[in-house]
């Protein structure tokens, strides 16, 4: 089965059971909210997982009778003490005779009757199972709910240690615990006729010059709500247009039922709660009506935890839910970081985001992070006498990436993750921190620490383990097939290269990943691999070409993604490559294409399989630019756009924005950049251009006793994940099991 046929084998078993858990749906009925189903005494369901159906299709197979639905998350999965539900009743019964109670408290007070059901926030959920209770007339119907702490975990597993925290650098004061935790604080500004942001000096007195905008036909005061607080242990914000400011009520004119998530950072393991990667004071999403959310959990430079991000996101979601509605859906929009964290959101618990807009995008964390080791080791062997002689031009061909800067670069921002002692919050003592010598026991601030409950552990120290791997790589066996470097030079390098050991140091051995690590990477979803919602979901991929800077986000990683999605542009046609220079760089406009595309979904009624929908829903401005999809050139407006072959040296997209490598696809591995730790071959003559002698041959042996990489087949371990909505259930149950 090829990649696309088990993401397909995957995505159709997990359809769901329920229109409001489907992750994709967009209706008012819940069903885009990421939510989980109903529940009823002869349909018992704790809202299973998510699944891949247009936003709009469906029908809801809840019975025609008197239900409850959880709204604002899964009901299995509820934070704090609190859930917008929605109770509906038999048809010819009117709202006014149900009654809802909260385990053994009346609720009904807590909804307000609207289209024939009642909806509202209730409150009360304790620690662990819940029984929420409606009856109208005879009938009678319970809906489990499960509520986890606020502070979290849900779903990634044991807690991670949290050392360090900023509840006061975000003006929320000093951290009431452990978990620094705090009160969340709003406040209010507003936006001039001048088109200034200035602080709201009164919240009765309407400013005489505040400025207007036309949100879904009504024209809104623009008054700016910004509320920060700590969900999951993370510092989050929100921000809105509320009409109606200090009323305690967030509802009504100004927001136009759309979130806006945003995501962040390279990747770094802090122990601590650390900021923001990207604010969400956006006036030009506000007055267009978004709500717009993120945290500091969504920072890859804080935790560079996928996981940990989705739970983070799925837990501030709710809040809005609560505080807002259930939104038509959700755009995700990220950079770098960010960007891997969306497209692995989509892959492993789909529904959180409905579309995704990726500036810079990495296609995951830990399949390019190969490629930061390999740097770190290059320019270490750079330092070498022999490595000092190889000139600019001969490294960059090693290096295969569009400058020589590029390794630099990369090891400045990304090699750290790979230290224990790097990257911890400052605030952290140095003597809690892990030191070879002194402190074994430390913490441990490296990337596979950050990732322990996903990756394992080692059972004879308790660290975690790390899918890093580069037996059998061949450095420079582009350079030396092309004539860059000589045999002598190409053997030097790959007898010298070494590898890092778990401290982070360089060894002369090469470094092997534990099997059983690289499995858990691929099937726990740490690398994209095109499960879940990866092809089902619009994905606009904004490559800002900057290549040529020594940027570590280049042209390779976007089509990186695509090559493992599909062989044929039209086999994804959710996935858009657009490539704008840093001057152009606007991904607002992305984002309103995204909604454009959204929206067309949500209100398709016809149906089909997914890939049709997408194609047929698929707006004009949604179109591939310099990417797989693009059209010929002769084919575009005044021959200016793409190509057939965008990475070809023929047309426009190959001459302006060519597409490099790095040091695995410069060793011959693929583009696509999945592979984590290759199968080994024994070393082939025809793997060099130049015909080498029985004795060169043993010399390449000799530096490669275990063999070479065999780059035709798969990673050791490789495999699509096809178990989406994954929890990590070895953290203890809330406190309370009836």
């Amino acid at each position: 089965m090829n990649r696309r046929a088990a993401a397909a084998a995957a995505i159709a078993a997990a359809l769901c059971l329920t229109a409001a858990s489907c992750s994709t749906g967009g209706d008012r009925s819940g069903s885009g909210s990421g939510s989980g189903g109903s529940t009823t005494t002869s349909d018992p369901s704790m809202g299973g997982p998510t699944t891949s159906l247009p936003l709009g299709s469906g029908t809801s197979p809840l019975q025609e009778g008197l239900r409850i639905e959880v709204l604002s998350s899964q009901p299995d999965r509820v934070s704090g003490d609190d859930a917008r539900i929605r109770v509906t009743p038999a048809p010819g019964t009117p709202a006014s005779a149900l009654r809802v109670r909260v385990n053994d408290t009346d609720a009904t007070g807590s909804l307000v009757a609207a289209d024939g059901h009642l909806e509202g926030v209730v409150r009360g959920l304790v620690e662990g199972n819940n029984t929420i209770t409606a009856t109208a007339g005879g009938d009678e119907v319970l809906q489990r709910v499960r509520a986890w702490p606020l502070a979290g975990p849900v779903i990634s597993g044991p807690h991670l240690p949290l050392l360090a925290c900023s509840t006061d650098d975000h003006g929320l004061g000093e951290a009431l615990d452990a978990d620094c935790s705090a009160a969340p604080e709003i406040t209010w500004r507003y936006v001039t006729t001048a088109s200034k942001v200035v602080d709201l000096p009164e919240l009765r007195n309407r400013p005489a010059d505040v400025a207007l905008a036309t949100i879904d036909g009504v024209d809104v005061p623009l008054y700016i709500r910004q509320e920060r607080g700590v969900i999951n242990r993370s510092i989050y914000e929100v921000s809105s247009i509320d009409a109606t400011p200090g009323d305690d009520d967030p509802t009504g004119p100004g927001w136009n039922e759309r979130f806006v998530y945003r995501f962040g950072g390279s990747c770094g393991t802090t122990y601590g709660q650390g900021t923001l990667a990207a604010g969400t004071a956006d006036l030009d999403l506000l007055q267009q009506g978004y709500a717009v959310a993120t945290a500091s959990f969504n920072n890859a430079d804080v935790q560079c935890n996928d996981v940990l991000s989705a739970e983070t996101t799925m837990m501030v979601k709710e809040r809005l839910i609560e505080e807002l509605g259930v939104p038509a859906f959700t755009i995700g929009q990220g950079d770098e970081g960010g960007a891997a964290q969306l497209h692995l959101l989509a892959q492993d618990y789909p529904g959180l985001v409905n579309g995704i807009v990726a500036s810079n995008p990495f296609p995951d964390i830990v399949s390019v992070w190969s490629g930061v080791t390999d740097c770190g080791l290059l320019l270490h062997y750079y330092g070498t006498a022999e490595g000092k002689v190889l000139t600019p031009a001969q490294r960059r061909a090693v290096n295969g990436h569009a400058t020589e800067q590029t390794c630099q670069s990369w090891a400045d921002t990304w090699l750290g993750a790979i230290d224990p002692a790097d990257g911890c919050d400052p605030e952290i003592p140095a003597d809690a921190i892990y030191d070879a010598a002194t402190n074994r026991g430390g913490l441990r601030c490296t990337l596979q620490d950050a990732n322990r409950n996903q990756f394992g552990t080692d059972p004879a120290t308790g660290w975690a383990a790390r899918p890093l791997d580069n037996v059998g790589v061949q450095y420079g066996l582009g350079a030396f097939n092309d004539g860059a470097i000589g045999l002598d030079e190409f053997v030097h390098l790959n007898r010298s290269i070494g590898g890092y050991d778990i401290d982070g140091a360089i060894t002369s051995a090469r470094e092997e990943a534990d099997p059983e690590a690289v499995l858990h990477a691929y099937e726990t979803g740490r690398v994209a691999m095109g499960g879940g919602d990866l092809t089902a979901v619009p994905i606009i991929d904004i490559d800002v070409y900057d290549d040529p800077t020594g940027a570590t986000a280049d042209r390779l990683r976007p089509f990186s993604l695509f090559e493992r999605l599909a062989a044929d542009p039209e086999d994804v046609p959710g996935f858009q490559i657009w490539t704008e220079t840093p001057a152009d760089h606007d991904p607002g406009a992305a984002v309103a294409v995204m909604d454009e595309w959204l929206t067309a979904l949500r209100d398709d009624t016809v149906g089909g399989p997914i890939d049709e929908v997408l194609r047929r829903d698929r707006p004009d401005g949604a179109v591939d630019d310099c990417g797989p999809s693009s059209p010929a050139e002769d084919e575009q407006p005044g021959g200016a756009g793409g190509t057939d072959e965008p990475d070809s040296a023929d047309g426009p997209c190959g001459n302006r924005f060519p597409i490099s490598g790095d040091p695995r696809t410069a060793a011959g591995a693929p583009r696509s950049g999945q592979i984590l730790k290759c199968e080994v071959k024994p070393v082939d003559p025809d793997d060099y251009a130049a015909e080498l002698t029985g004795s060169q041959l043993d010399q390449i042996r000799a530096v490669f006793p275990m063999g070479v990489c065999d780059w035709s087949g798969p990673s050791v371990g490789e495999m699509v994940p096809a178990n989406p909505d994954r929890s990590y259930e070895d953290v203890p149950s809330p406190s309370q099991d009836a």
